[in-house]
């Protein structure tokens, strides 16, 4: 009897100290809650798309230059008076017939000016002009040509010059007159005298 309580109790030690394996799962006991869950709609929202930006407007350009609207008449000028001014060849022809040179290579240079004076009646309006006139120069310096390129009338209440069709109060025969009485040294191109034009301008009122 004592072999049997003795067989008992070693069988019941081999199983209390038998070590565990190592896969052994472990459950955990998970509590459900009876609670209800609601999920809301999920609601889409869309982003709503923007206008394009405005297309910039190209500005148009506008020319300082204004032509003054003014009653002057362009006095006409006899030219006969200054045909001994014109650089008349001794054959009786205008001009020395050389080619004229556009841009030589030294340009004519003032010897001597001439201004133009102003009129009474240019005095008494008050006149402040510019007039640009183109020189024909020749080989030896005389001016064969003048003519008036541009009038500039002066603006007081803006300040600055305005292009003008005419400057009359009988300056044009007088520019004209002066300007043929201009001395110059003559162009060069190539190391030749050569004719060619220049540009220079009358002021008035300054």
């Amino acid at each position: 009897m004592s072999c049997i309580v003795i067989v008992q109790l070693l069988v019941l030690a081999i199983f209390n100290f038998w070590p565990k394996p190592d896969n052994e799962r472990v459950f955990q006991d998970i509590e459900f809650s009876e609670d209800n869950v609601v999920i809301e709609d999920i609601q889409i929202t869309r982003q709503e798309s923007s206008p394009p930006p405005p297309t910039p407007r190209v500005p148009v350009p506008v020319p300082n230059d204004e032509v003054i609207e003014e009653e002057i008449v362009f006095e006409e000028v006899d030219f006969s008076e200054f045909s001994d001014s014109l650089s008349i060849n001794e054959t009786g022809e205008a001009g020395d017939g050389d080619e004229i040179v556009s841009s030589p290579q030294q340009p004519p240079s003032i010897v001597k000016i001439v201004e133009a004076n102003a009129t009474d009646e240019a005095k008494n309006a008050g006149l402040r002009a510019r007039v640009w006139v183109t020189f024909l120069v020749d080989k030896q310096g005389k001016v064969e040509e003048a003519t008036i390129n541009s009038v500039e009338i002066y603006d007081k209440e803006e300040g600055k010059y305005k292009r003008a069709q005419t400057i009359g109060y009988g300056l044009t025969s007088k520019i004209l007159s002066a300007a043929l009485q201009w001395k110059f040294r003559p162009a060069k191109n190539n190391g030749k005298l050569v004719r060619a034009y220049t540009k220079h301008a009358f002021y008035f009122g300054i």
